[in-house]
């Protein structure tokens, strides 16, 4: 009866509540993926990527922002925003934890963040716990460098101050907070014996009891999960050993080990993971898998370890980068390498290039477009500081098999998403690195994936091959040059020019190239595109080619020249109609009479003085006498001026027809 049952005005708030709880946990994300690019490259945060985070950082606060505030409480791996637990996901549960092993119970945003701050709140979020417990907790370092867009509150014994409520039972709490010391008297740690294995025996007989019965007294989970982890941390090296062993053995059907394994942090873990290795135990690494596959952590914990064994206590970072990646963190085979971290991460994506390429290039195709940005991004970063280029090589791989796929899939804004970052990163490095860039990318040219955007093309009748390939500059035209030549079908070859029609006049050099190929037709398709936009530059190798042994390719170089050169080519057809040859003469002609201005009378005035075609002189004067400015070049050529005097019969023509201009 005192149950006053759902309120009716339950549904129209359920829309507000969602759209608030949609944009709280978009700022969870973005803030994850931050930490995840800011990891990648700890020392050098200047980096496009980070840049890029920041800016979707600050875009999802402002919508936050403007439907509530951003305060939610952190309870192990969830987030909780008021008093409802957000929908979880593998980022959140990361950003969650990264929080709760540094005793914060609580995540306030209230202004868009600038990269200054957010470089400051990841180098804390990024600090072993130890060590910010050890400068007086994340809450003190944070404010040492006022941050006013972000709070974060430690686990402390009373209420989070203006939190959004009081979690149940911290309230009964605050007069009994449960501390390492506490609870090692609850566990009689001092009372154990028996050699090491035998302590943990005992130790984990007596967790269990308590954990089951519940904490002493109406303790939070959360304290509890604190207290658990002092205690473990602080047990004898050969007893906390012997502990972690036999909670790992157990922890595919104890969920009591499960829940003690959940008390440490990755690092903690790997450590003794590691320790246990050392000791002559386990191989350390088969303990990792074995906690990957029962699913109580993620399976990059074995990475962690493998690195640790060989030495890379900075480890941590490569977790970011092969997130960032979207690759699958499966098992692998033998362990890492010496050298940096960078190296690391290129030996892994070594090991990976064969077995799981198509995983690795599935996983990148499915991501939404947010995380695809960051992957691409976090590559681009990754080859800026990577410095052997033959594992860079491995990760370009990856990334041109990708592009490959949006060639194909004519999906332009793709193809500049994937392209930009890579080109910037690569053409502004050593000397080496844009002919790298080069050579991956004519990978993800194939001819294949350009053939299936053509024929997508011919299919739908929508022309958006030029789009696609502009971004790929020289090499687009390139890959398009090459398919024209081998083309038969006139609707592709149609295609292929309009597209090479868009793009090639800028850049003219690969279509200058074709001029020198041994086959005819090429260099026609070379002409002919040349000419297809203004660019004076062409014409010396144009006129080259206007004595080429192919006719085919001759005839089509004058409507080039004048359509290319515009009043620069008349002096290159004026020759060509006096001096070319006799299959040309005419075109050249033609060609020259389309121009306008007074290079183009002088040059038809010299064809009626040089040529020793009486035809050509004909239709030279002809076409003069027709021009708005042809009566003064005909006045000059009846002068002699500007060359030798014209024979009497000329001159006569000239008269004939200055006295019809005037007339």
């Amino acid at each position: 009866m005192n149950d006053p049952g759902p309120s009716r005005a339950e549904p129209p708030e359920a829309p507000e509540r969602s759209a608030r709880e949609r944009s709280v946990v978009a700022v969870l994300r973005q803030l994850w993926l931050g930490l995840s690019t800011y990891r990648l490259y700890p020392e050098n945060p200047n980096r496009p990527g980070f840049a890029d985070a920041v800016e979707r950082i600050g875009g999802a606060v402002d919508e936050a922002l403007a439907l509530g505030p951003v305060d939610v409480e952190i309870r192990g791996d969830r987030f909780v925003l008021g008093g409802t637990p957000v929908p979880n996901e593998d980022a959140l549960e990361r950003l969650a934890l990264a929080c709760f092993e540094r005793r914060v119970e609580r995540l306030a945003v209230s202004a868009r963040p600038d990269a200054a701050g957010l470089e400051v709140l990841y180098g804390a979020l990024s600090r072993p716990p130890a060590e910010l417990e050890e400068a007086g907790g994340i809450e003190r370092v944070l404010e040492e460098h006022r941050l006013g867009f972000v709070s974060l509150s430690p686990i402390g014994p009373g209420t989070v101050e203006e939190a959004d409520h009081v979690p149940a039972g911290l309230a009964e709490a605050q007069e009994q907070r449960l501390d390492a010391d506490v609870l090692a008297s609850e566990l009689m740690i001092e009372d154990l014996h028996g050699s090491p294995a035998d302590q943990a025996e005992t130790l984990l007989a007596r967790l269990r009891t308590l954990i089951g019965e519940g904490a002493p007294g109406p303790v939070p989970a959360i304290e509890l999960h604190s207290s658990i982890h002092d205690v473990l941390t602080g047990l004898q090296s050969d007893v906390r050993r012997s502990l972690v062993e036999m909670l790992v053995e157990r922890v595919p059907e104890d969920a009591v080990a499960g829940r003690l394994i959940g008390t440490m942090s990755n690092a903690e873990l790997s450590r003794s993971l590691v320790d246990i290795g050392a000791g002559g135990g386990r191989d350390p690494v088969e303990l990792a898998r074995r906690l990957s596959s029962a699913g109580v952590r993620q399976v990059d914990i074995v990475d962690l370890t493998k690195a640790l064994e060989a030495g890379h206590e900075d480890a941590g970072t490569i977790v970011a980068g092969l997130e960032q990646l979207g690759i699958d963190l499966g098992e692998r085979g033998a362990g890492l390498g010496g050298g940096s971290v960078m190296e690391l991460l290129s030996e892994y994506l070594t090991a990976t290039a064969g077995d799981d390429a198509g995983a690795i290039r599935s996983g990148m195709g499915a991501a939404d477009e947010e995380m695809h940005a960051a992957q691409v991004l976090a590559v681009a970063d990754y080859l800026a500081l990577e410095t052997d280029l033959e594992r860079a090589g491995e990760a370009l791989g990856i990334w041109s098999a990708e592009l490959s796929r949006a060639v194909a899939a004519r999906d332009d804004r793709e193809v500049h998403a994937l392209l930009n970052p890579v080109r910037e990163t690569l053409t502004g490095g050593g000397e080496d690195r844009p002919a790298l860039f080069d050579s991956y990318v004519r990978k993800a040219l194939t001819r294949e994936a350009v053939l299936t955007a053509v024929a997508a093309e011919v299919e739908d009748g929508k022309p958006h091959l030029a789009s696609v390939l502009a971004p790929f500059g020289r090499h687009g035209v390139e890959v398009l040059l090459d398919l024209l030549a081998e083309e038969q079908d006139r609707q592709r070859r149609a295609l292929l020019l309009g597209a090479l029609r868009r793009i090639a006049p800028s850049h003219p050099d690969a279509v200058v190239a074709r001029l020198r190929d041994e086959r005819w037709y090429v260099v026609r398709n070379a002409v002919s595109i040349l000419g297809s936009a203004p660019n004076p530059s062409v014409l010396p190798r144009l006129a080259e080619v206007a004595t080429h042994p192919a006719g085919e390719v001759r005839r089509e170089v004058p409507e080039a020249m004048a359509n290319a050169g515009g009043a620069d080519a008349a002096s290159h057809l004026r020759r060509l109609a006096i001096e070319g040859p006799h299959d040309v003469r005419a075109a050249a002609l033609t060609s020259l009479a389309t121009l306008v201005g007074p290079e183009a009378s002088e040059g038809l005035a010299e064809v009626v003085r040089a040529s020793h075609d009486r035809g050509q002189r004909a239709r030279a004067l002809e076409s003069l006498a027709g021009r708005p400015d042809g009566a003064e070049a005909l006045r000059r050529l009846l002068s002699g001026e500007g060359g030798p005097r014209l024979p009497w019969h000329w001159r006569r023509q000239v008269r004939r027809r200055l006295s019809r201009a005037s007339s």
